[in-house]
């Protein structure tokens, strides 16, 4: 975890981050998916200030040990499955594709029966975390993948505990998938992978 610090060159493409105040273009407004997940009527607008105010005010970000821009504040507006969400950010620019970096949730069905034992817990997880929600994402090295997605780090609280992708990590819903050049946390994340394999969180106690 460090501070908000000068970076370095993503590998990648980088036009978009650069050119005007735009983010990314590989997925805008209008290529957004549509939530059809219920409202949770249990957040008011007080509730959703206070949370956005705190999560503003995190000083500290998760990111890797070179990472290639700033840490980005985003709205989490859809999310694809347990590892990969829609946002957009909080400047106003277009909104983009995500995949968190360093784990692997399983697949959920899209409609072919591809879907895997604990895929709609892994979704479902972060649907609840952060959906609505403001997240700061952390680079690494690499920007995008070859699916054209960017790769990051998601902070939401202090501490470890606010690391999605190490709690997805230790609570059982994912296991490691370390791509190089972006493994700053690879050693972390096996470790909490391990214990919630011993322990028997999540996938690793419900799935064959």
């Amino acid at each position: 975890m460090v501070f908000f610090l000068a970076f370095a060159a993503c590998t990648g493409s980088l036009v978009d981050f650069f050119g005007g105040g735009e983010g990314p273009d590989d997925t805008g407004s209008d290529s957004t998916p549509d939530d059809t997940a219920e409202p949770d009527d249990t957040d008011t607008g007080s509730d959703i200030e206070a949370d956005d105010e705190r999560v503003r005010a995190l000083t500290e970000v998760w990111e890797g040990d070179y990472p290639c821009r700033e840490p980005m504040l985003v709205r989490v507006t859809y999310v694809d499955d347990g590892d990969t969400v829609y946002v957009h950010p909080d400047d106003g620019s277009e909104g983009f594709k995500v995949r968190f970096i360093g784990i692997d949730t399983p697949e959920i069905d899209h409609g072919d029966g591809d879907g895997e034992c604990f895929g709609d817990e892994a979704s479902d997880f972060t649907l609840d975390q952060l959906k609505d929600k403001l997240a700061w994402l952390g680079f690494d090295i690499e920007y995008k993948d070859d699916y054209d997605r960017v790769l990051a780090y998601v902070t939401r609280g202090e501490g470890v505990e606010g690391f999605h992708n190490r709690v997805l990590a230790r609570e059982g819903y994912a296991s490691q998938l370390t791509v190089e050049p972006n493994d700053s946390y690879a050693d972390d994340i096996e470790e909490d992978v391990r214990a919630a394999q011993d322990e028997g969180l999540g996938m690793w106690e419900s799935c064959p």
